[in-house]
């Protein structure tokens, strides 16, 4: 009988994984308390499609914005920026609904929510059941469920165990980009200031470096569009192994163009020291709330080169022109960089130690003065 018994056993446990496939044989009857919670489970999954929406919506709108402003960047690139928030917001909806529907499951399953993986389940109860409430904790996730709503959060800055581990952040950047020329310098760019412009978009790792987290080490990669509009109407040629500024010419005469921008698309790696000014009640400092700035630099390589030009032809024809090539640029980056700001939202500014063109007898280093978030 014994044995009979361990096989049936046995054979349930086998088959319980496959229980899914049928049409929800173990799901149980529940009761009151338990419709409540799954209810306001599944209100909660509708909610964070909405949240996640929401946000992804408001980028968007700030995209079409910054599109409709800016010259320099083709519809592709910012459709591609678009494409990349898109897919971020589906992972994210899929991670926290995840969490979600694992506890949807097992209600379901069992009729009450119980300790379940690596969640530990804890239930307060009063003895008016009004205020009977359950917190489902996950490392740094939580959600708190009340008969009045779903509360979701996230570990944030002010747990002490989220400054003390590597954080991971998408950023971006943008605003004004212009050379340096030496012997001479930025008073002697031949590029219009505010027609020069630069955007960058990458990923940012941090991680402390001092118990205190005073200091911590900043890292990622990013790709980096940097454009320059020369003045006078002019492009650049190469001339052997220089690269020059000349006229554009088309059947002898000299072209007034509405478009003429020369842009590089540069794969970089920055690094920065870290400093924040704001201490938490633990006596640490925090990672990005209140004052902070960075310190450092970066290496790279330049990927492509692209001078764009719109103009009326001579002939009475509209021209539209794309160029590419080496243009004598050098291929290897570096320089420094720093950052300052209150938050995820700092003054960022680059200067770029190596000289755009190779061999040129006037040097032309870019130096970029913008503004950088990060998420």
């Amino acid at each position: 009988m014994k044995t009979i018994k361990l096989v049936t056993l046995l054979l349930t446990i086998c088959i319980l994984p496959f229980a899914g496939l049928a049409q929800d044989s173990t799901t149980v009857k529940l009761d009151k308390k338990a419709k409540m919670q799954l209810e306001k489970l599944e209100q909660k999954l509708l909610q964070i499609e909405e949240e996640e929406k929401s946000k992804l919506k408001k980028i968007i709108s700030e995209l079409n914005q910054q599109q409709e402003q800016d010259s320099i960047y083709s519809k592709a690139d910012f459709e591609a920026i678009k494409m990349e928030n898109a897919k971020r917001t589906a992972e994210n909806i899929a991670n926290r609904q995840e969490i979600v529907k694992n506890q949807i499951d097992f209600l379901k399953r069992n009729g009450y929510l119980s300790d379940e993986a690596a969640l530990s389940i804890r239930d307060e109860e009063d003895d008016d059941s009004e205020n009977a409430k359950t917190i489902i904790d996950k490392e740094a996730k939580s959600i708190t469920i009340t008969p009045t709503g779903i509360e979701y959060s996230w570990l944030d800055e002010d747990d002490e165990e989220y400054r003390t581990k590597t954080q991971k952040d998408f950023y971006f950047a943008f605003g004004f980009n212009n050379a340096v020329a030496s012997p001479g310098g930025l008073n002697d760019s031949p590029f219009e200031f505010a027609g020069s412009r630069f955007f960058e978009l990458g990923w940012l790792f941090s991680t402390p470096i001092t118990k205190s987290n005073l200091m911590r080490l900043d890292y990622g990669f990013a790709f980096q569009f940097n454009g320059l509009k020369p003045e006078d109407d002019l492009i650049f040629y190469e001339d052997g192994e220089q690269t020059i500024l000349d006229s554009y010419v088309v059947d002898g005469e000299e072209i007034n163009f509405d478009k003429n921008k020369f842009r590089q698309d540069n794969l970089i790696f920055p690094v920065h020291l870290h400093f924040n000014t704001k201490r938490s009640k633990k006596g640490d400092y925090f990672i990005r709330d209140g004052f902070n700035f960075g310190l450092g630099g970066f290496v790279g390589f330049n990927l492509n080169n692209i001078t764009k030009l719109k103009f009326d032809a001579p002939n009475g024809d509209r021209e539209k022109l794309k160029f590419k090539d080496d243009y004598n640029t050098n291929n290897f980056l570096y320089g420094l960089s720093a950052y300052a700001g209150f938050g995820d939202s700092t003054l960022y500014l680059t200067y770029s130690l190596n000289p755009i063109f190779k061999d040129n007898p006037v040097e032309l280093k870019n130096v970029q003065l913008g503004f950088r978030f990060a998420f």
